[in-house]
């Protein structure tokens, strides 16, 4: 289960509040859609699921966010990869593997 309770993030060098006061529940094995126009938080959602943010971006984060169980605050995003994977809009273009190959 992934779990936002009182989400609210502003990014460094930033006044705007990208997303807040966020409170949801999402079960294992429910999907979910995401969407919004862009700069509308979309991406930082995910970025707050998976550690990314704050941990490599800095910026002020309130409220907890749990994956599992695990507080997002407390792990490296590393050791939230194996529970945790994002697959962006245009999958394709995001494997390292192409890029290594040419």
């Amino acid at each position: 289960m992934i779990r936002f309770s009182n989400v609210s993030l502003i990014y460094p060098q930033s006044t705007k509040t990208v997303l807040e006061d966020l409170s949801c529940e999402i079960q294992e094995g429910e999907m979910v859609l995401v969407m919004g126009q862009t700069g509308s938080g979309k991406s930082s959602l995910l970025r707050l699921v998976n550690g990314l943010v704050p941990h490599h971006t800095g910026g002020i984060l309130a409220g907890d966010i749990s994956v599992d169980g695990i507080s997002t605050r407390e792990v490296r995003p590393s050791s939230l990869a194996h529970l945790v994977g994002i697959v962006g809009q245009n999958p394709l273009n995001g494997f390292v593997t192409d890029i290594v190959e040419e």
